[in-house]
């Protein structure tokens, strides 16, 4: 037999001395004065949403209803609607969202990724507080933006930041937001994907980093790269044109971090050399560059970064005097080469096929390393006495190379200075001296310029602005 509930109640409110209603149920429990039971069917209660609970005049204290807008019970307790579970009107309820719980940070396109957090007071009131706690590798930066206080609702990021240098793998990081005694759990999750790494571990000539691996840095692939040279490693140059380390053929949209613990010395250039046809003097070579980029890079130098020194001019001169009694012409040549450029730079000589001058010296070649000493122009500057016959020929000269620069230091020009005086012993008439005089100055060849320290190439550098340096560290200048 079926009753509503309304017949029900009403039947135990007329029936005298009968205090408890059972439905499905001949004796309800002595503690319940009405007491459902089935195992089809369930209690129903009103079903309203938020603004027709909210639209009620005057609820009775304790009247409960369902609400579909949240999905829960809900019941007036004289002073404000409660869920079933909130202990009373100031009790703080809030929701937390995360816009996306995982990121990729891959440091070639982007350095940082973030996710956005919202936050929405929906019951009680007092602040929520967020926080957040990660154990992240070393160098990975994990930072706020925005308010963590939250009154009614609002949002913060959480940015999560690597460089090259910093470790890679997966980041957890727990999200924490709590208002009274309700808090809320997020979490983002960030994998940090390594870089190639590259590591220089013994000397080296001419060292190209995409070049020597191929394998794991194909050409023009946009990569995100370490490059590392071990302490006491020294990575040279053999070839003034050629640097002692490039990047290589890079895409120019990858990133390469720069670890330098070691020496990258530059050749010097080679002194000017001279040939008997040169009257005059050639100039010194120009140093090399010590690191040659073709992308972005970020550089952390502990070693040292040395450009090439300049080489030093030659000069030299060939003289056919007049014709003089007795002994007619007399044909002189005088040449030096100049000093070759730290680091290695060689001396000047007479080329390869050339025709030495009556009187030659050589350069010196500029010794190799940290503490790389340029070599020195030729010199000759003692009196020469010469006789022919009945002629005496006194030549005093003072020739001197230039020398070559020290480390990004330009070389130095050339200098020559002769004086030719010619006797001749006449019988009778005795001696006369016809030539006297110094002779023509040539002008020599000039110095050799410096190398660079850091070519830039129109990429940007982290690390080492532009300019000249002339320290322990790095000499030379970074130039774009």
């Amino acid at each position: 037999m079926k009753y509503t509930l309304l017949v029900i109640i009403s039947l135990f409110m007329l029936t005298e001395g009968y205090s408890q209603v059972g439905i499905n149920i001949l004796n309800p429990d002595s503690s319940a004065i009405l007491q459902l039971e089935s195992n089809k069917r369930g209690l129903g209660l009103s079903r309203l949403t938020t603004p027709q609970m909210n639209a009620i005049n005057a609820p009775l204290n304790g009247l409960t209803i369902y609400n579909t807008t949240d999905s829960v019970v809900e019941y007036w307790n004289g002073e404000c609607w409660l869920k079933a579970w909130e202990p009373n009107c100031y009790y703080c309820d809030f929701q937390m969202s995360i816009n996306h719980p995982a990121d990729t940070l891959d440091r070639v396109n982007m350095d940082s990724v973030f996710a956005t957090i919202t936050v929405n007071h929906i019951h009680g009131s007092g602040s929520i507080n967020a926080t957040w706690s990660a154990l992240p590798p070393p160098g990975v930066l994990i930072t706020g933006q925005g308010s963590t206080t939250i009154g009614t609702s609002g949002t913060f990021n959480i940015v999560v930041k690597a460089d090259v240098f910093a470790g890679s793998g997966m980041v957890p990081i727990l999200i924490t937001a709590y208002c009274g005694n309700q808090a809320h759990f997020l979490t983002y999750n960030v994998y940090i994907k390594p870089c190639v790494e590259v590591d220089v571990t013994s000397d080296d000539y001419n060292y190209d980093v995409q070049g020597r691996n191929s394998t794991l840095l194909p050409a023009g692939v946009k990569e995100c790269v370490v490059v590392n040279v071990f302490s006491g490693v020294t990575v040279h140059s053999n070839d003034p044109a050629l640097p002692s380390l490039t990047v290589g053929n890079l895409n120019p949209l990858s990133i390469v971090g720069f670890l330098n613990n070691g020496s990258l010395l530059a050749r010097g250039g080679d002194g000017g050399g001279f040939l008997l046809s040169t009257v005059g003097g050639n100039p010194g070579g120009d140093g090399g560059n010590a690191l040659n980029l073709t992308t972005r890079t970020i550089l952390r130098n502990t070693g040292q970064i040395y450009a090439g020194g300049g080489g030093g001019g030659s000069i030299g001169l060939s003289y056919t005097s007049p014709s003089i009694p007795i002994i007619g012409h007399i044909t002189l040549g005088f040449g030096v080469g100049g000093g070759g450029g730290s680091e290695n730079g060689q001396g000047g000589t007479v080329p390869s096929g050339g025709i030495t001058l009556g009187y030659y010296r050589a350069g010196t070649a500029a010794t190799s390393g940290v503490n790389s000493v340029p070599g020195t122009g030729g010199q000759i500057v003692v009196p020469i006495p010469i006789t022919i016959s009945v002629a005496t020929i006194t030549i005093t000269p003072n020739v001197i190379g230039g020398n070559g620069g020290g480390y990004a230091q330009p070389g130095t020009a050339s200098s020559l200075n002769i004086h030719l005086s010619v006797c001749v012993s006449i019988p009778i008439i005795g001696t006369i001296c016809p030539i006297n005089t110094n002779l023509p100055v040539p002008l020599g060849g000039g110095p050799g310029n410096p190398g660079l320290a850091v070519k830039r190439n129109g990429n940007p550098l982290q690390g080492l602005p532009d300019g000249p340096y002339n320290s322990f560290l790095v000499k030379g200048t970074v130039a774009p």
